[in-house]
C-alpha cells in the first residue's frame, strides 16, 4: 500500500477557528466604533456653526455731472392783466439769457403762472401779483454760483440751491451696495481664518443705511478729485451674517 495514501488525516484545530472568529469580530466592533464617533463629531461640528455678523461698507466718488436750480419770478401791477404781462417779459428776459448762455431750450422748465392779491401775499398791500415757477438744468456744476448771480440779475425773485446729481445713480448705488459686500465678506475671511472655520455661507443681508441718507455731494478732498470741484458720493453699509464650520 502507498506510505502516502495510508497517512491518516489531522482534523483542523477549532480552537485556532474560534480565536481567529473572535480577533474579526473586534476589529468589527471596533471599526464600527470609531464610524459611529466620527460620524457624531461631524453631526455636531455641521450642527453646531459659528454665527458671525459683520457690517460692510462701500462709497463710490464720481465727478457730479448736472446741477438743478429752481427759481421764482414774480411781478405785480394794480390789475391782474398788468401783472401777467409783467411777469410774462421778466421770464422771457430769464429765458434768453440762459439760452445765451450755452443752455439748451429743453433743460428749461416753467409752470403755469399763479396770479393772487396782492394782500394775500404781503399784509396792507393792493393790486396783484403773477408768479411763474422756472427751472434749469447745466452741466457745467462749476458755475452754478455766476448762474444764480446771473438768475438774480435778470429778474429772478428767489433762487434755491442747487441740486447736484449724476445719471447713472441706480447703477452707482448697485457698484456701491456690491463693495460693501466685498468689504463684508474680508472681514468674515479674516475671522474664520482666525478661528480655523474655513466653510461659511450667507444666512442674512441687511442695508444699514438708505438710499435717501447714503447719497452727499462734496467737494473734491484727495488729489485725484480736486480737478473737479463738486463730486458725487455714495456710500452703503450692509450687515452680513455668516454661518462658519
Amino acid at each position: 500500500m502507498d506510505p502516502v495514501q495510508a497517512a491518516p488525516i489531522t482534523p483542523q484545530d477549532s480552537r485556532f477557528s474560534m480565536k481567529y472568529a473572535s480577533v474579526s469580530n473586534g476589529k468589527k466592533f471596533l471599526l464600527w466604533g470609531l464610524a459611529f464617533i466620527l460620524g457624531l463629531m461631524i453631526y455636531i461640528w455641521i450642527n453646531s456653526p459659528m454665527v458671525v455678523t459683520v457690517t460692510g461698507t462701500g462709497e463710490v466718488v464720481v465727478p457730479a455731472e448736472s446741477a438743478t436750480l429752481s427759481f421764482s419770478v414774480s411781478a405785480s401791477d394794480a390789475n391782474p392783466a398788468g401783472a401777467i404781462a409783467a411777469v410774462k417779459a421778466r421770464a422771457e428776459v430769464i429765458r434768453t439769457m440762459l439760452i445765451g448762455s450755452a443752455i439748451a431750450q429743453s433743460d428749461i422748465a416753467e409752470s403755469q403762472m399763479r396770479v393772487v392779491p396782492a394782500s394775500a401775499v404781503i399784509q396792507g398791500a393792493s393790486g396783484f401779483q403773477a408768479v411763474i415757477t422756472m427751472g434749469v438744468k447745466t452741466v457745467r456744476v462749476s458755475d452754478t454760483a455766476s448762474l444764480i448771480s446771473s438768475l438774480y440779475a435778470s429778474g429772478a425773485s428767489l433762487v434755491s440751491q442747487p441740486v447736484i446729481s449724476v445719471d447713472n445713480k441706480e447703477e452707482l448705488e448697485q457698484q456701491a451696495f456690491q463693495e460693501a459686500l466685498n468689504d463684508a465678506k474680508k472681514q468674515a475671511g479674516a475671522i474664520g481664518f482666525k478661528n480655523l472655520k474655513f466653510i461659511r455661507k450667507i444666512i442674512a443681508v441687511s442695508q444699514v443705511t438708505s438710499p435717501s441718507t447714503s447719497t452727499v455731494t462734496s467737494k473734491g478732498e484727495t488729489t485725484a478729485e480736486a480737478t473737479q470741484p463738486y463730486v458725487f458720493k455714495i456710500v452703503k453699509a450692509v450687515s452680513v451674517s455668516y454661518k462658519m464650520w
